[in-house]
């Protein structure tokens, strides 16, 4: 072969190799911007991962955070700041007023707390705010001509002795017409006092279920009339006219045409029985429930908007609904909530005391309704649910829970410890509405870097001329603050959002439903269906961890 020859294939071969470098080159090139754009795609993604806090109370009494837990934070004694077992709030103007049960007292805030565990500034029922024994330590004998009993047994036992200026166990709390209303359960009455109390330990200037101060046994020494009164819990007006109370024990609404401005004076009408004598549950057929019956009733709340009347019927595990106040006794009701019809009772929808959901109820306590829709504390399930607009249908669902990640769980604080978006056994609630101001309205703001001033300036453009759209179409923006006695947990919380609606059930892992069976053919609420029933005079056998802290009484 030539020189010539090999120099051009040796030519050639040096040419072939620099194209095949030069291509690996693109390669690499390619495979590393590659690599680049998949390391940003899993960088984005993560920073999309990063879990949202959940909404939940933004301001907590009673307590110093919101994980604490203990009855007046610990100590021996309560204080300014300390609450033990309360159970229902009221607002009116600036001053906030919780009955706090375990303390056997009322705290009163003369302005509107801002911090956590805020002090309050009066204490009604004591002397002091560190008082805390029932009707202030004073006891008295029965004996059987007094007890109006007829049981010679009752020779000799001493009960707690009311004075005027002392409490037993307060409920309901209230203002009407400028004068505070404290239902004084244990006492069985109601106490008003002649304005908005200033001074600790200020005494009421009248009694509603007894016929004088001094006096505290149910049901005016066992007769039972339009004047008496057992173990009252809510109460409420809502139009500074008429006064509603819950009288639990005597499984019945009492309502008051106009403002009681004497003692004992007598109610005018009675729901749940069929005249001012009855105080059987169910009207003295415990299991068969009716439209026009009751069972040791907790919660009722008047909608002066509506003209509706709401009673929280807590034996039958129902919300009562009336679309105008009843003139004559035992008028029947309109609408059932938390059962799919009016001879229903079971507690959760007739699924059993551990199957919760959106449509049933369990030992629910208080109602309270507004503008942006109705809100009631299932009790039992460690929850508040919400509805959008007021029920008209029979069983219609909620819309959204508090206090549980979805409908289906229903332990207390979720079996862990407190937080702000818990609960345990949430008993009274207080709704404040008010529009909200063209300064408080906010904007949506772009993402870091997603757009320049001008984009940005565009975009606030037109998210205002969308919501001043909106705004004409649905009306001004409702703002709340809800107050809730979050009883278990020794503390009041307020939340001023509303959560995201929960997952469905059929998003839910069955791990994540809140119950569990052995049996998947099993009917659901078969087997413990009948586990909740009240019984007159015998105790509710169940499961420590599954029993309610207290049942009502009998």
């Amino acid at each position: 072969m030539s020189e010539e020859h090999e120099e051009h294939e040796e030519h050639e071969e040096q040419e072939e190799e620099s194209s095949q470098d030069e291509a690996l080159e693109v390669v690499d090139e390619s495979e590393l911007d590659e690599v680049e754009e998949e390391d940003e795609i899993d960088d984005i993604a993560e920073a999309k991962e990063v879990p949202v806090p959940e909404k939940g109370a933004c301001m907590v009494l009673g307590q110093g955070d919101m994980e604490g837990i203990q009855a007046n934070r610990g100590a021996d004694d309560p204080g300014d700041n300390t609450l033990e077992e309360p159970q229902f709030i009221c607002k009116f103007g600036e001053m906030v007023f919780v009955s706090d049960r375990g303390n056997h007292r009322v705290l009163l805030w003369d302005t509107n707390p801002e911090e956590i565990g805020e002090p309050s500034s009066v204490v009604l029922g004591q002397e002091d705010f560190a008082d805390c024994l029932e009707n202030r330590g004073m006891t008295t004998t029965l004996d059987e001509m007094t007890s109006g009993l007829g049981d010679e047994n009752l020779d000799g036992f001493t009960i707690s002795k009311c004075e005027d200026d002392s409490m037993s166990q307060p409920a309901g709390v209230c203002v009407i017409d400028g004068k505070l209303y404290v239902a004084d359960s244990g006492n069985h009455r109601v106490l008003r006092w002649g304005g908005l109390p200033s001074e600790d330990g200020e005494p009421p200037a009248v009694v509603l279920g007894q016929d004088s101060m001094d006096c505290n046994e149910a049901n005016r020494r066992g007769i039972i009339s339009s004047g008496s009164l057992f173990f009252p819990m809510g109460i409420c007006s809502g139009d500074d006219q008429h006064v509603f109370v819950a009288d639990k024990d005597n499984h019945r609404i009492l309502i008051w045409k106009k403002i009681p401005f004497g003692d004992g004076w007598n109610a005018d009408v009675t729901l749940g029985q069929v005249d001012m004598d009855g105080r059987e549950p169910n009207r003295g057929d415990f299991e068969n429930v009716t439209q026009d019956s009751l069972s040791f009733p907790t919660g009722v709340h008047f909608d002066p908007e509506t003209g509706k009347l709401f009673v929280v019927d807590q034996g039958n595990n129902r919300v009562l609904i009336w679309n105008k106040v009843p003139s004559e006794w035992g008028t029947r009701a309109d609408v059932v909530v938390g059962q799919k019809d009016f001879l229903s009772r079971g507690p959760n929808a007739e699924l059993g005391f551990k199957r919760s959901s959106e449509h049933g109820l369990y030992f629910p306590t208080d109602v309270v309704v507004g503008k942006i829709g109705m809100f009631v504390s299932d009790t039992q399930n460690n929850r508040v649910l919400y509805w959008k607009e007021v029920p008209t249908e029979n069983g219609q669902p909620a819309d959204l829970v508090l206090g549980q990640k979805n409908f289906y769980e229903n332990q207390f604080n979720r079996n862990g410890q407190p937080t702000h978006a818990t609960f345990n056994d949430p008993f009274g609630l207080f709704l404040e509405e008010w529009e909200e101001d063209e300064e408080d309205e906010g904007l949506r703001e772009p993402l870091a870097g997603e757009e320049d001033e001008d984009e940005e300036s565009e975009n606030q453009e037109l998210v205002k001329a969308e919501e001043g759209a909106e705004e004409e179409e649905q009306g001004p923006k409702i703002k709340f603050k809800l107050y809730v006695a979050d009883r278990g947990n020794s503390r009041v919380v307020l939340w001023d959002e509303l959560p995201k609606p929960p997952k469905s059930e059929e998003d839910l892992d069955s791990e994540d439903r809140g119950w569990e069976t052995d049996d998947p053919n099993a009917v659901m609420g078969e087997d413990e269906a009948d586990d909740y029933l009240l019984e007159e005079g015998k105790e509710e056998e169940e499961e420590e961890e599954e029993s309610p802290e207290e049942l009502p009484s009998a």
